[in-house]
């Protein structure tokens, strides 16, 4: 196994005779079972552990951690504090030169500049409605964007892989193709140029592939550092989940609604800082804010729940759509084994069953994504702008 980055800038040790782990995880070892902590630690990435494994690999999620350990007892006041203890310092440095000074302008602009850094460094003393918790909500917001993008990354990793296979078989049928036309050319029913373009489209395709492979490996590794194991490391991506059609099927929008706006961080957050403000102007636009995403949370909640239907239908679609071709292609197969068809006939019905394939993958990639972008929504991060 290959050791994940050591995301708090230490070495390990480790001793020849035994394989490197993942190090410095963010929990205790009483954390979790030490079957959970053997998952999380080999190199096959399972699609069920990624949050776990960003909340105790990912880089900027252990960075925040760190840096909260030095704000988590800080009020408003004390953040508030901060701002006017730096504009003091500002204030007590500025000195203005003597009219007869020959850099008089240059200094007085200089100290122009520094009195309005002190001034707004003050109002945003008197502004502020930060504290710990306001700063927690924002660390736990990006933890969770940050699941999220990785769920999308491995759905796209598989999209690409698929992707790949298809751009293989499309190689495979135009090599068969250009051997067609070289068999026509030597029978005189084909022309140099039809050869030729046949070779062509063989080349076309191997440039695809090797685009392809390029863009599998980039978004392989781009996941993989994301959760902690370092460049270039051997990680068995896993296999996807299947759709769960009954988890949909028992949704309630409004009951999600309600939860949404609950566990939304950005509606969290201005409610906090809303409790934090001090100052009328500030108090009246959170309140604003406040509503306007109550609003926004809701839509983005029904418009996502939309987005799911539709492609739940789709992947229904496309399923059946597969099973009709596996039955034909089934169906030729025994027809080409009897000799009752021709083998460009079978190929054709070959070519729908894989185009049918492809097209049922897709689908279920693409209902995968709307799940991860509901669950998500009602899970804290609806739009709530």
């Amino acid at each position: 196994m290959d050791l994940r980055k050591t995301l708090a800038g230490c070495m390990v040790l480790v001793s020849a005779a035994t394989l490197p782990v993942p190090a410095f995880a963010q929990s205790p070892e009483f954390a979790y079972s030490a079957e959970k902590w053997a998952t999380l630690r080999d190199n096959k990435l399972e699609y069920e552990e990624i949050a776990d494994l960003v909340h105790e690999y990912n880089n900027t999620v252990v960075q925040n951690q760190i840096t909260y350990k030095d704000e988590k007892d800080d009020d408003a006041d004390d953040v508030a504090q901060d701002y006017y203890d730096k504009a003091n310092e500002i204030y007590d440095n500025i000195t203005y030169p003597d009219s007869d000074d020959s850099s008089y302008g240059s200094g007085v602009a200089a100290a122009l500049q520094n009195e309005q850094q002190a001034e707004a460094l003050m109002k945003k003393g008197d502004e502020n409605t930060d504290d710990s918790e306001t700063k927690k909500i924002g660390y736990d917001q990006t933890e969770a964007n940050l699941v999220k993008q990785a769920q999308g990354l491995m759905l796209t990793y598989w999209t690409q892989y698929y992707n790949l296979d298809s751009l293989k078989a499309r190689k495979q049928q135009v090599e068969i193709t250009y051997q067609t036309q070289q068999n026509r050319l030597a029978a005189g029913m084909s022309t140099q140029a039809q050869v030729l373009s046949a070779k062509e489209a063989i080349s076309s395709a191997e440039a695809s592939i090797l685009s392809g492979e390029s863009s599998l490996d980039k978004t392989r590794q781009n996941l993989c550092l994301m959760l902690g194991w370092t460049y270039g490391s051997d990680v068995e991506i896993g296999a996807l989940p299947e759709p769960d059609l009954t988890k949909i099927d028992a949704i309630s929008v409004d009951t999600d609604i309600a939860a949404a706006l609950e566990n939304n961080y950005s509606y969290k957050l201005t409610t906090k800082q809303l409790t934090n403000a001090r100052s009328a102007t500030v108090k009246e636009k959170l309140t604003q804010t406040e509503k306007n995403q109550k609003e926004a949370i809701a839509t983005n909640v029904k418009d996502t729940y939309s987005s799911l239907i539709l492609a739940r239908s789709s992947y229904e679609q496309a399923q059946q759509a597969l099973q009709l071709q596996a039955t034909a292609l089934a169906t030729a197969t025994r027809q080409l084994q009897a000799g009752t068809i021709t083998q460009n006939s079978f190929q054709t019905t070959q070519t729908s069953y894989q185009t049918a394939e492809v097209t049922a993958r897709t689908q279920k990639i693409a209902l995968l994504q709307a799940m991860v972008n509901y669950d998500w929504a009602v899970g804290g991060l609806a739009s709530a702008s």
